[in-house]
């Protein structure tokens, strides 16, 4: 056996996950970048992600019970504006997530 020690950095430095971190790092994302990359390959996200599909679900339900309820017009047009707005926002946060996953993978 050597009597070389073990170097942490050649040991950890090999982990698949901070591989990419530092691949990511080398094509000039940054470091939030990284981490919502990181975040984004969890399985946590992917849970998240199922949640917020079944919110925007919901959100659709909600003006289809209003039609059925015999609401005016104008309560169905504001809630369908309500809820278009609201769609793109819950959109735009997940896209911001996996924009970042993507551009740690160019």
């Amino acid at each position: 056996m050597s009597d070389a020690a073990l170097r942490p950095d050649v040991f950890i430095g090999n982990l698949p996950s901070l591989v990419k971190q530092d691949q990511a790092s080398k094509k000039g994302a940054s470091t939030e970048e990284i981490q919502l990359a990181a975040m984004a390959e969890s399985v946590g996200w992917s849970i998240f992600k199922k949640f917020v599909d079944s919110v925007k679900e919901d959100l659709e339900q909600l003006n289809e019970m209003a039609i059925e309820a015999g609401k005016s017009k104008e309560e169905i047009g504001e809630n369908a504006i309500v809820i278009s707005l609201t769609r793109g926002i819950i959109n735009k946060i997940i896209n911001y997530v996996e924009d970042a996953k993507d551009s740690c993978a160019k």
